[in-house]
C-alpha cells in the first residue's frame, strides 16, 4: 500500500511539468556477414535517407548468354542508392526508386538479374521490401523466426507455362511476348533461377510489408547462399518451423547482439562443412543482422530520479 510519502511525491510531480522519454527509443545494433569470394556477385549496403536507414542485400544472377553478369547489376544497384539515399524520404520514394533501377537495369545489364532485399527503418517503423530469393528473417522477442516477405524462387514447368502465357502481349526486355516466343519465356521462368528480380522489365514485382520495431526483436537480411544451408526451402511469408531450420534458430537466438549472431554464423558455416563433413553448396553468401532493443534502463532511471 502507498504510504504518505508516496502521495507526497506523487503531488509533487502532478505540480510541476515533467518530460516524458519518447517511446521511439529503440536502439539498433547491426553487423554484416560478407562471403563474396565465390562468384563475387553479392553486394549489401547501409544508407543514410532524410528520415532514417536504409540497409539492402542484393544477389546477382548471369544467364551467361551475353556480356553483362550479375555482378553488374548488384553494382549498378550500390550506385544509384548511394547517389540517391539523400533524397529518399519515405517507403514511396525508395519504391519509385527501385522500380526506376529495374527500368534502366534491364536496358543496360540484359541477361543479368539482381534478387533484391531491403529494411528502411525511421523510428520504430520499418518498411521491408523484397524481389527475388533474397529473405528477410524476421525473430520476434519470443524467438520465433518468421519469414517477412514470400520469395520469387524458380518455376516448375506448369507453373511457368501459366506464367508466361498470362504474359502474352507484354513487352519484357524490350521483346514482346508471342505465341512464338512464348516458349523461350517459359525456358527463362525455370532455368534463370528467378521468376523476379531486378532487370527483369515490365514483369518485375516489388514485394512490400509495413511493420513496428519491437524491443528484443531482431532481422536477418540474407542471400540463399545463407539460407539454403541452413532452412528448408520456403516461398510463403510466414512461420518458419523450428524443426526446419534448427541451425538458423541457433544462430540468430545465440546472443543479443549482431556482432553475435556473425559469429554464430561463421562458426556454424565451419561446422558444418569441417566438423560435420556436410558439402554447403558453393556460393557467395551475404546477410545483415540488425538486432532491436528499447532503452529499458533509461526508463527505470527516468522513474527512480521522479521520486529523488
Amino acid at each position: 500500500m502507498p504510504n504518505s510519502s508516496d502521495f507526497e511525491a506523487i503531488k509533487r510531480i502532478l505540480n510541476q511539468p515533467i518530460s516524458i522519454p519518447s517511446v521511439s527509443d529503440i536502439t539498433i545494433n547491426w553487423k554484416e556477414y560478407f562471403d563474396n569470394a565465390c562468384k563475387g556477385e553479392d553486394m549489401w549496403g547501409h544508407y543514410k535517407t532524410v528520415n532514417g536507414d536504409l540497409y539492402v542485400v542484393a544477389d546477382g544472377a548471369s544467364n551467361h548468354e551475353g556480356t553483362k553478369t550479375g555482378a553488374d547489376v548488384v553494382k549498378f544497384i550500390d550506385a544509384v542508392l548511394r547517389e540517391s539515399a539523400a533524397d529518399i524520404k519515405g517507403s514511396r520514394d525508395l519504391k519509385k526508386l527501385i522500380h526506376a533501377i529495374n527500368t534502366i537495369s534491364s536496358k543496360m545489364n540484359r541477361g543479368a538479374y539482381a534478387a533484391i532485399a531491403g529494411i528502411l527503418l525511421r523510428d520504430n517503423n520499418l518498411f521491408g521490401f523484397g524481389a527475388g530469393d533474397v529473405s528477410i528473417i524476421g525473430k520476434k522477442a519470443n524467438g520465433q523466426l518468421i519469414q517477412v516477405l514470400p520469395l520469387d524462387l524458380n518455376m516448375g514447368r506448369v507453373e511457368a507455362e501459366a506464367r508466361a502465357r498470362s504474359e502474352i502481349g507484354a513487352v519484357v526486355n524490350e521483346v514482346e511476348i508471342t505465341e512464338q516466343n512464348v516458349e523461350q519465356r517459359i525456358h527463362q521462368y525455370m532455368h534463370h533461377g528467378l521468376s523476379n528480380a531486378i532487370g527483369v522489365g515490365d514483369a518485375f514485382v516489388l514485394h512490400e510489408k509495413q511493420f513496428a520495431a519491437r524491443d528484443r526483436s531482431s532481422i536477418l537480411i540474407a542471400t540463399d547462399g545463407i539460407t539454403d544451408p541452413f532452412m528448408a526451402p520456403q516461398r510463403e511469408a510466414g512461420k518458419i518451423p523450428e524443426a526446419g531450420a534448427p541451425k538458423l534458430y541457433d544462430i540468430i537466438n545465440s546472443g543479443h547482439t549482431a556482432e553475435e549472431a556473425v559469429t554464430a554464423m561463421a562458426e556454424m558455416i565451419w561446422d558444418t562443412q569441417v566438423k560435420e563433413k556436410i558439402k554447403i553448396k558453393p556460393d557467395d553468401r551475404t546477410g545483415l543482422f540488425i538486432y532491436m532493443d528499447s532503452q529499458v534502463k533509461e526508463y527505470k532511471k527516468w522513474i527512480s530520479e521522479l521520486f529523488d
